[in-house]
């Protein structure tokens, strides 16, 4: 057991999900990232319309039954790029993934601010779709963050903190095999919704980074 296992609390309904980032405006001026709030060169995207717990992020669950309303998403994106003279990597950003592992009333919630592209997020969702009985299952760091998940009694330990400042975002211990079955089941989702969106926009700009992309075969 590691020091930190005292003070992680029960999490009975985690789930672990693949996110699609949804930005209500396109911006091309000269500060073009969606982030920054003062700008004045924006056209609107045609988001897509299906029912979503944030407006801003569609789950894999969520998206799955709508993919073609992503698929629209993403093609109104290229077409504003186009219109504006933008090379991908001047607003790739709208096609970034989130992870997560959180409850049902986000009670508990780990984030994975680093991890962007699907192929960043498969090794923990692999590793967590089949842990090992006891000891570590990921552990990962970046500037001011890093996650620890280890197993220890049928429980999956988490802590995301930040260890320069020693401060903890947040810690739980979850039923091992339930995550488990949720981690295998978003991995196969997510999948399945980029091999569509891929197949739509003749560009895998999903499942790992790319500086540049063409979607010369899609036609709008």
């Amino acid at each position: 057991m590691k020091d930190w296992f005292d003070s992680a609390t029960l999490v009975e309904d985690a789930t672990v999900e693949v996110g699609f980032l949804l930005f209500p405006d396109f911006y091309y001026g000269p500060d073009r990232h969606p982030d920054v709030v003062e700008r004045k060169e924006v056209e609107p995207l045609r988001m897509p319309a299906f029912a979503r717990s944030a407006e801003r992020l569609a789950t894999s669950i969520e998206a799955e039954p709508h993919v073609e309303e992503l698929i629209r998403y993403y093609a109104d994106v290229v077409r504003l790029g186009r219109k504006h003279g933008m090379s991908f990597n001047q607003f790739r950003q709208y096609f970034w993934l989130r992870l997560g592992i959180f409850n049902r009333d986000r009670s508990f919630h780990v984030g994975f601010p680093w991890y962007d592209a699907l192929g960043e997020m498969e090794g923990l969702l692999t590793a967590l779709s089949k842990p090992p009985a006891s000891g570590e299952v990921h552990w990962d760091r970046d500037q001011c963050w890093e996650l620890e998940v280890d197993a220890h009694d049928d429980m999956l330990y988490v802590r995301e903190w930040d260890p320069d400042y020693e401060e903890v975002h947040a810690i739980g211990k979850l039923p091992l095999l339930a995550l488990a079955s949720s981690s295998q089941a978003t991995l196969i989702r997510a999948r399945r919704i980029i091999a569509a969106l891929s197949e739509a926009l003749t560009e895998d700009v999903w499942t790992t980074y790319k500086a540049s992309a063409t979607f010369s075969r899609l036609s709008l």
